[in-house]
C-alpha cells in the first residue's frame, strides 16, 4: 500500500514535471547559429547563440529577423529600475512597476548573422563586449543611422514579442492590474 502510493506520487510529479517543461522555456530558431527565447516563467525574452551565451537579454519588447539581420528593442529594465530607485526610494512595489511601465527608454540592437558570434572581456569596461556582430544598445537616433550603414532592408521591421506568446506572462499580468 505504502509503495503504491509513493509510486504513483512520483508518477505525478513527473507528469507535472514534464508538462511544466515546454511552457517555462521556448525557444524559436532566428536564422544560422541564434534562437529567440522566452521564459514564461519570469517573462523574459532572450536571443542566444547555438552555445546558450545570452547575446541580448531581458526586457526585449519587439523584435524580428530575416536571413541576414536580427533587430531589437528592449526596455533596459536594471538602468530603469537604477534610476527609479534612486529618485523614488521609498516607492512601493506597485509604484515602482507604474513608474517603469511609465518611463520611454528604450535600447535598440542589430545582430548581424553574416559574421560569426565572438566576444571578448572588456578589462577597462569591465563588460563582455562583441566583435562587430551585435551593435547596441544603441538609442533610436544611433539605430537608424547603423541600419542605414549596414543596409537593413527597410521591410524588416520590429514586432512586438506579445505575437509570438499565446498566454500572458506573469510580468503582462501585473502590467493589466496597473492599467
Amino acid at each position: 500500500m505504502k509503495i503504491t502510493k509513493i509510486f504513483f506520487t512520483l508518477i505525478i510529479i513527473l507528469f507535472v514535471l514534464y508538462a511544466c517543461k515546454g511552457e517555462w522555456m521556448k525557444k524559436w530558431k532566428i536564422g544560422d547559429n541564434y534562437y529567440f527565447t522566452y521564459d514564461s516563467s519570469w517573462g523574459y525574452a532572450y536571443i542566444i547563440d547555438t552555445k546558450n551565451t545570452i547575446v541580448i537579454n531581458m526586457e526585449i519588447i519587439a523584435w524580428n529577423y530575416d536571413s541576414i539581420f536580427i533587430i531589437v528593442k528592449q526596455k533596459p529594465f536594471d538602468d530603469i529600475d537604477d534610476s527609479i530607485l534612486l529618485s523614488h526610494p521609498n516607492a512601493t512595489y506597485y509604484e515602482k512597476m507604474k513608474l517603469y511601465e511609465e518611463c520611454q527608454i528604450f535600447n535598440y540592437w542589430i545582430i548581424d548573422k553574416r559574421k560569426e558570434f565572438e566576444f571578448y572581456y572588456d578589462e577597462k569596461g569591465k563588460r563582455r563586449r562583441n566583435i562587430d556582430v551585435v551593435f547596441g544598445p544603441l538609442t533610436y537616433e544611433e539605430y537608424w543611422a547603423k541600419r542605414k550603414e549596414l543596409d537593413v532592408p527597410d521591410s524588416l521591421k520590429l514586432k512586438e514579442v506579445e505575437q509570438c506568446i499565446s498566454s500572458p506572462t506573469p510580468l503582462q499580468r501585473m502590467r493589466q492590474l496597473l492599467r
